[in-house]
């Protein structure tokens, strides 16, 4: 079973998608950039990240900084953004710098696992 690295700061949501995906992939949370990297040093297949891991930030954007992690230091792993803010800049970013897919939130959890089993 494939393991996928959820990444959000919004716990009840992050324990939403955990719950939804859990019979499909071994699930492992984060909430942060930094919990993410942690979590990381395991083997990880899918990472699925949130934009913003500082909702009280405007300017953070440690999910893209995580995505570029990603890309430098463990190219295997397939990544898919999310966000539920509208800028297009983001889902453009976030496509550019390597992610498979980026959804908006909130993510209708069929299409997710569609996505996620289709393209990772």
């Amino acid at each position: 079973m494939k393991r996928i690295l959820i990444v959000d700061d919004q716990e009840l949501y992050l324990n939403s998608l955990a719950f939804a995906l859990q019979k499909h992939f071994e699930v492992v949370l984060a909430t942060s950039k930094k919990d993410a990297l942690e979590k990381l040093q395991e083997d990880v297949h899918i990472a699925l990240i949130d934009i913003r891991l500082d909702e009280n930030d405007e300017a953070n954007i440690d999910g893209i900084k995580l995505l570029e992690w990603l890309k430098m230091n463990k190219p295997g792993v397939s990544v898919f953004m999310m966000s539920a803010y509208k800028e297009f800049s983001y889902a453009e970013q976030s496509l550019n710098l390597g992610a498979r897919h980026f959804f908006r939130k909130p993510i209708d959890v069929f299409s997710l696992l569609a996505i996620l089993k289709e393209k990772s």
